[in-house]
């Protein structure tokens, strides 16, 4: 930009100074004094962004601190535990940014077209879910995803907590079942809710 502004002074001052060669009479306003008047100020600023540049290049050639060298290695090793613990938490079922914005992967549309639909699902799959198991693992091995082979991972603690629940469950809807059969033959006597009435 500063370039060209310069190159338009020097057009303009040839162009009065050929006037002026061809015997026109008027007051130059680019040519003679008033062009290094013109010129300085724009000339300042292609000087500061040299200078810019130049100091930028030396900086960028100086050698990299020994504290910032450590502190880029801490830094590391850090995102990678963080990486890590994201990975953990994801696969014990909890709901991170990461999780929501792997969610909304996609493919680009060049690629997708080429897929049948069956593919296409496929893909999409297991590339939006976190899972290794069950759907989402049957579909990542189908794919080659590199994916340890799937086990079993309850321990006897946690199975003896799940069938203490199951037992649980299934007590509960026994008993509700119950309590259903005996509202439906109390209905057929037509006499719901009376003993309730006369007790109270």
């Amino acid at each position: 930009m500063f370039i060209s502004q310069i190159e338009d002074i020097r057009v303009e001052a040839s162009f009065e100074g050929g006037l002026v060669a061809k015997g026109a009479r008027f007051k130059n306003h680019f040519n003679g004094l008033y062009r290094d008047a013109w010129k300085a100020p724009i000339q300042s600023c292609l000087t500061e962004i040299q200078e810019a540049f130049e100091r930028d290049t030396a900086r960028a050639r100086r050698p990299t601190p020994p504290d910032l060298l450590a502190q880029l290695k801490v830094a590391r090793r850090e995102k990678i535990a963080n990486k890590t613990r994201e990975h953990e938490r994801q696969m014990r079922g909890e709901v991170l940014s990461a999780t929501r914005r792997q969610s909304r992967l996609g493919f680009p549309a060049h690629v997708l077209a080429r897929w049948d639909p069956e593919v296409r699902k496929a893909n999409l799959i297991a590339r939006r879910s976190t899972g290794e198991v069950g759907y989402v693992g049957q579909v990542k091995r189908a794919l080659g995803y590199g994916l340890p082979p799937e086990v079993d991972g309850v321990d006897e603690l946690a199975q003896k907590k799940l069938d203490h629940l199951d037992e649980e469950l299934r007590r509960s809807n026994q008993s509700r079942r119950d309590g259903e059969v005996l509202i439906e033959r109390t209905a057929e006597d037509g006499v719901v809710g009376q003993k309730d009435y006369e007790v109270a």
